[in-house]
Formats: C-alpha cells, structure tokens, sequence
C-alpha cells in the first residue's frame, strides 16, 4: 500500500496474537515496524521472526500503563530510529467477567488502565511530535463491545465504549493539526483473548459476549485475520479519513462508507451516542 511504504510505524501489544500479525502486515507493505509488548520473551521471538523473513521490523518491552516507561520508549524510538509516523494503540485485555459486585475492583479498574489509558498515555508521548510535523496517523484498536452492552462482561465493555469517544473527541482537536486520529474494530478473529473469553466460566445471567465467542469459535463463524489485518492497513494508509474519529470495522468497506460520509455525520454513526425518542 503505497501510504505506508517507509512509514515508520508503531503498535503497542504487538508480541503475539492481532498486533504481530499487524507488525507482519504493516512490515510487508514496507513499512519500518516498532512493536512494543510487555512481555521480553514475546517481543524478542517477534522480532527474531519478523527479521528472519527480511522484514524491518525492531521491538522494545513497555508497560502501556506507566507513563515513565512509555516516555522513555518514545524517546528511545526517536534517538534510534526516528519520528513516529502512525502509532497502533493495540494493547488491551479482556479483563475478568461475572457479576460486577463479586469482582476485585481493582482488577475490573485494571482493564480500563489497559485499554483506555495506556492509549492515551503513548498518543499523548507520540502526538506532539506528530503536531509539530504536521502530519501522522493514530489508530484506536477498539471493539463492537464498545456499543454492545454485555451482562457479566462490564470492564472491557465499558473500556471501549470510553476508548470509542475518546477517540473521537481526540479527532476533533488533532485535525486541526493535520493529524488523522481513527477506530478500529478488527471483528471476531481467533486470538488469545477470544479463546480466554470463551473459556470464562458461567454465571446464571448469561453473557452474551461470551456466548457469541463461544459459538464462532465452534462453528468456524468468525472474521479471518487476514481481513482483519487487511482493514486495518486501510484505516492506517489513510482511505478513511473523511471520517474523523469514527470507529471502522473489518465489514466496513470504504465503498460501503465514503458515498455517504455526510450522512455519517450528521447521524452520528460508527461512535457511541445515547440515542433519544424524537419530539
């Protein structure tokens, strides 16, 4: 994709399952890779891999939560290789399920620190350089949790929906600038996270997240990795940016959506709203 050729691309979580299979997809488009993880031994197989196949592709161990770890790989990345061209904020966790008043709260509040401020923190450390160029590209991997209300599954539900207007509310300063700001939702692909889900046990109200994982699993009814990749390097080289802030997902072609770019506008489609009766 000729956007991305000699991008120098970054995506958090990247050492395993969706973000390595991005890392392989973004680096064979000819991009220059960075993934990050928190796990050394996973961000050292990736690269290993990804360099055995002659890709560009280079890794550092972050902690998306910790603001200090996240500044110190940002200017790592800068000293070494160079400025941040597109940032994919992928990292996130499923988080616990069951009835939310027999849940540790300070896991439930974990999965929020995950997959809502671990993004804000490296769009925070990557943007300004982004501001000052005048140009760049950040991707929100979000989820259709965010507009799907799941019984027993409120953390990571909740995460998206938050991660889904923020990305929004974020668009709208960035554009100013001439930084592109989007969603992502990669669909239902066979990750190590889905098979955690369908894995959580049951309680006697039934989750339906949970149970819509469990039956794509079974069935083989779920999006393959390779559409969802491929949507994603879309949202990346920029096909969609005549819609700002809007959350893009792997069934959203951009025949489908650009003919009525207006009308997703003014509706308000693809982000979250609180939809009201009419007079």
């Amino acid at each position: 994709m000729k956007n991305l050729k000699n991008k120098r691309v970054l995506i958090t979580g990247a050492g395993h399952g969706l973000g390595f299979e991005q890392a392989k997809a973004f680096a064979g488009e000819g991009a220059e890779v960075i993934i990050t993880d928190i796990d050394t031994q996973r961000v050292e197989d990736a690269v290993f891999e990804l360099q055995a196949q002659a890709l560009k592709v280079f890794g550092f161990v972050m902690d998306v939560t910790d603001p200090t770890d996240v500044e110190r790989v940002r200017d790592d990345i800068h000293t070494e290789h160079g400025p941040i061209d597109v940032l994919v904020n992928n990292a996130g966790v499923a988080g616990p399920t069951g009835h939310d008043w027999e849940l540790d709260p300070a896991q439930w509040w974990k999965v929020l620190e995950v997959n809502v401020l671990g993004q804000f923190y490296f769009a925070s450390a990557a943007m300004p350089g982004m501001v000052a160029r005048g140009h760049g590209r950040v991707v929100n991997v979000s989820s259709a949790a965010a507009g799907f209300p799941s019984a027993g599954y409120s953390a990571y539900c909740t995460s998206k929906a938050a991660l889904t207007m923020w990305t929004e509310a974020l668009a709208g300063s960035a554009a100013h600038y001439g930084v592109s700001v989007m969603g992502y939702h990669p669909g239902f692909v066979r990750t190590d996270m889905t098979e955690y889900s369908a894995a959580r046990p049951d309680t006697e109200v039934s989750n339906p997240i949970v149970e819509f994982i469990r039956d794509g699993l079974a069935t083989g009814a779920h999006d393959t990795m390779e559409d969802a990749v491929g949507r994603l390097l879309q949202v990346a080289a920029g096909v969609y940016d005549s819609l700002p802030g809007r959350q893009i997902g792997v069934n959203d072609p951009p025949e489908k959506l650009l003919p009525r770019a207006g009308e997703i506008e003014e509706r308000g489609l693809y982000g979250v709203r609180i939809n009201e009766l009419a007079e």
